[in-house]
């Protein structure tokens, strides 16, 4: 684990009434985790736009960890976690969890024989249980859908695949996230613009004569491939993350042509010496970033569209990432700019400044590249899955091959939890009682600067600094492009 790990803090600025008491503190190389120390794991659940996490181990046991501001770990409260703990609600030796995905505030895993189950924030009918509102700190199974097999979430939607290929989705559905031909916008009360949620999982009908056999959502789009590999994507389409040459929203799922190409037929009378023609391009292996998408092909090599760096160039339809050539991809995740690679012996990441010791690369080494660049911790280590959130990012290797020589060298990260942390109220009462004060302060010099310039006569622009906003900062600005004042509604 290497990244952010004040998880109250993480994506906001500064001190909010949500903090709970642990100062900034930022993994700049990678630890161990001293829960999971010598315990073996396969998968790691992760999000692109989340601050929480999970994994599984061989034993069918889950653990989970961050920030649990609406029960998203579904531990049974609202109280972060510093150190993978046991997910006890979901421990089931005859239908272990092997698999999830995690939103910005929620999460979703399923079993092994496909029984689905949700937990925290459901603002917007995001857990898929047949109501929107009140938040559900326990794992809930979500009942009209069964035999899952794959499973994506973003802000505030989600989305699987069955074991059948057919794809179903539910939440909030502004810019056409889920799929299903509109964005259920309405015009409502007093004139104002409302949206109609989706809370139960509902198919996607422009997709069910395909076979669907992976999912993956970033914050406000959805990518999906059929067992042939063939790519569909949908949803806000800013920065050509969707991959069609343009910034459109898709309301419905649209083939990425770049990878529905049909090798043409030789041409009568050419001399099959000279006739080269063009392979199908298919993907095996996909991931979404907060902004973008990414693809692996069957020859290992990484495909690339949209963008991570805000002042960049964006990546308007697929192309081979130039970064990674000569590299056998076997794994990729991206959260919102920062990326990480599993590829033979080797982990690669990549992000620009700001970043928060997601890269890994340690205290006396750069803390962000604009350019792949190699885990000196980990090399020389078979990396077999990858897993990067809004400012953390996970990895596991393999112990044979002197892979447990690397793993036993790396720190042990042990922080208490919140309970064991002294006089935690009143350091938390003193801060925001601080925080109160220099508001004040600042709101009271801002005025008398306005006053000020009003007796001259002219103008002054508005500053963010006057406002004081408790909100998360880990938007995707971009995708919220409607100026409208937006209310919600459930059917």
């Amino acid at each position: 684990f290497a990244g952010a790990s004040s998880w109250s803090l993480s994506g906001r600025s500064g001190i909010t009434k949500a903090w709970d008491g642990v100062e900034e503190r930022n993994l700049m190389s990678f630890h161990r985790l001293k829960p999971l120390v010598n315990i073996p794991v396969h998968t790691i659940i992760v999000g692109s736009v989340a601050n929480h996490s999970f994994v599984l181990t061989k034993d069918g046991g889950i653990y989970g960890w961050g920030r649990n501001d609406n029960g998203e770990l579904g531990l049974g409260d609202t109280e972060n976690r510093y150190n993978p703990t046991p997910i006890t609600k979901l421990n089931n030796s005859a239908d272990p969890v092997i698999g999830g995905a995690c939103g910005d505030k929620h999460s979703l895993w399923f079993t092994r024989n496909g029984a689905l189950y949700t937990s925290g924030s459901n603002e917007f009918g995001q857990l898929g249980t047949g109501q929107s509102g009140s938040n559900n700190v326990n794992p809930s199974l979500v009942s009209t859908i069964e035999g899952v097999r794959t499973a994506g979430a973003g802000r505030s939607f989600s989305c699987v695949a069955n074991k059948a290929g057919k794809v179903y989705s539910w939440g909030y559905p502004k810019d056409g996230v889920l799929g299903h031909g509109t964005e259920g916008k309405f015009l409502g009360t007093g004139n104002r613009w409302e949206y109609s949620l989706e809370v139960r999982p509902r198919v996607i009908e422009e997709l069910v004569a395909e076979t669907i056999a992976e999912v993956a959502c970033g914050a406000a789009h959805t990518i999906v491939t059929n067992i042939e590999g063939k790519v569909w994507t949908w949803g806000f389409g800013g920065y050509g993350r969707l991959g069609h040459g343009d910034n459109k929203n898709q309301f419905s799922p649209k083939k990425l042509e770049h990878f529905h190409n049909v090798p043409e037929p030789k041409p009568a009378g050419t001399n099959t010496i000279f006739f080269r023609p063009q392979k199908p391009r298919r993907l095996k292996y996909i991931a979404a970033g907060s902004r973008c998408c990414w693809g692996i092909d069957v020859h290992e090599r990484a495909h690339f569209w949209g963008i991570t760096k805000s002042s960049g160039e964006a990546t308007m339809y697929p192309k081979i990432f130039e970064g990674l050539n000569g590299w056998r991809v076997r794994e990729i995740s991206c959260g919102v700019s920062s990326s990480i690679c599993a590829s033979e012996y080797s982990l690669i990441t990549w992000g620009p400044s700001p970043t928060f010791g997601e890269l890994g690369y340690g205290e006396g080494d750069v803390k962000s590249s604009t350019v792949t660049k190699k885990v000196d911790d980990l090399e020389d280590t078979n990396v077999l899955k990858v897993g990067m959130g809004f400012q953390h990012s996970l990895a596991i290797i393999d112990p044979e091959d002197g892979g447990r020589k690397v793993y036993e060298k790396l720190k042990v990260f042990d922080p208490p939890e919140l309970k064991d942390i002294p006089d935690r109220d009143k350091i938390i009462a003193a801060a925001l009682d601080a925080r109160a004060s220099s508001s004040k302060n600042k709101n009271s010099k801002n005025s008398r600067n306005k006053n000020r310039i009003k007796s001259k006569g002219s103008k002054r622009k508005r500053s963010d600094d006057d406002d004081d906003d408790d909100d998360d900062d880990d938007d995707d600005d971009d995708d919220d492009d409607d100026d409208d004042v937006c209310f919600l509604s459930s059917p």
